[in-house]
């Protein structure tokens, strides 16, 4: 974003919180959560997690909320009890005005004033301590700590989380729940497998191994790097692990370009990460946060990183990449090997002792104490 531009933004949002403070004076509606996941563009996440969870034990007791950029696209949740409005304009201003409870797994909308009387649930998107995320120096950083501000609570997935992202990083003094991510729960009590299979079926693909490449979010102005070769990709999974493979691609939710990826199935514009997670076998990607979801199970991860050492430049890292437990090919003659010398139970003893070592806090139960949490903030214990 030019200065100008951010600039422009910057002030239109002191500006907007300004004009709408007189709507403070709403009264809270005390039995009414809403929700938000990637602001607004998706139904997924934690936030999904949550609100079903919530929706499964409230008993109609509390108004559930969605707020999407096209909500034609979610008319199906209203049926399920969940009312889904627009992201933009007055009305949604109200209900974010109004909720008792917003949840979010990243920044909120700037604009919206925030309301001592509200409660502000912040799942975040991303487990465990890998590639940084900070604050930018001067106006950008300024900026961003608008969209940051007003969390009551937190929730994490590990120590390492809590300690380097939240109370470094972000600068949070708040709670925080170490339970793990809510949309890990599956992963942790075994429900993952069921959901596999639905995902396998839903895409025709029964009876094959999948091989999902899902590589992280690089600025606008970043060259993207190099992708893996898919036919030698393709051949050392079969020699290596039999069968017929399939390769899936999925672009990072801010990417609008996609992955140049010669994939037999791009699955972008799949309406949740996670269940596609849980249908692979295998995980290629390089700084994703999505390899700590895919550690939680037997799932085998490999990294490749042709823009390691610009990506350590420009954005670095919590913690050393060499320490995560996954196999480091910065081209594609290293990915092969990889792959083809792999020790699955040298691999699973790494992983393991790399979750460890970042105080893994992943319960299976994550959802359900965040929701039991609004219940509390909504209609008492």
């Amino acid at each position: 974003m030019k200065r100008s531009q951010l600039l422009a933004s910057y002030l239109v949002t002191l500006l907007s919180r300004a004009a709408l403070s007189p709507l403070k004076l709403l009264p809270v509606k005390s039995k009414r959560a809403l929700f938000l996941s990637f602001r607004g563009k998706q139904y997924s996440c934690n936030p999904r997690a949550i609100s079903e969870k919530l929706g499964s034990i409230a008993g109609g007791r509390v108004e559930i909320v969605w707020a999407f950029h096209e909500p034609e696209r979610f008319r199906k949740l209203v049926p399920q009890g969940v009312k889904v409005i627009s992201d933009r304009g007055f009305k949604f201003i109200y209900y974010a005005l109004t909720s008792r409870v917003v949840c979010t797994n990243t920044y909120y909308k700037p604009h919206i004033p925030r309301r001592r009387a509200q409660f502000y649930l912040r799942t975040w998107h991303g487990g465990g301590a890998y590639k940084k995320v900070s604050y930018p120096k001067g106006l950008m950083g300024r900026y961003i700590r608008l969209q940051q501000q007003g969390a009551s609570l937190y929730l994490s997935s590990s120590e390492a989380f809590t300690k380097m992202t939240l109370r470094e990083s972000f600068g949070y003094k708040g709670e925080v729940l170490e339970a793990g991510m809510p949309r890990n729960d599956p992963l942790v009590n075994g429900d993952w497998r069921r959901i596999a299979e639905n995902v396998r079926r839903e895409l025709g693909l029964e009876g094959k191994k999948i091989c999902l490449y899902a590589p992280t979010y690089r600025e606008k102005d970043k060259k993207v790097p190099k992708v893996p070769d898919a036919e030698r990709l393709r051949d050392a999974l079969k020699e290596r692990f039999g069968g017929e493979w399939v390769l899936l691609s999925r672009g990072h939710h801010a990417d609008k370009n996609g992955v140049p990826f010669a994939s037999d199935m791009d699955v972008s514009a799949y309406p949740d990460m996670q269940p596609l997670l849980m249908a692979a076998d295998a995980l290629i990607t390089d700084y994703s946060s999505c390899i700590w979801d895919a550690a939680l199970v037997p799932k085998s991860v490999f990294l490749f990183v042709p823009d390691i050492d610009e990506y350590i430049s420009d954005r670095d890292f919590y913690t050393p990449i060499d320490t995560w437990g996954f196999p480091v090919s910065k081209d594609d003659d290293a990915l092969i090997s990889n792959i083809l010398a792999f020790d699955e139970a040298a691999y699973q003893k790494r992983v393991s002792a790399a979750l460890a070592k970042l105080g893994n806090r992943e319960t299976g139960r994550a959802s359900l104490l965040a929701a039991e949490r609004i219940m509390r903030e909504c209609v008492g214990k």
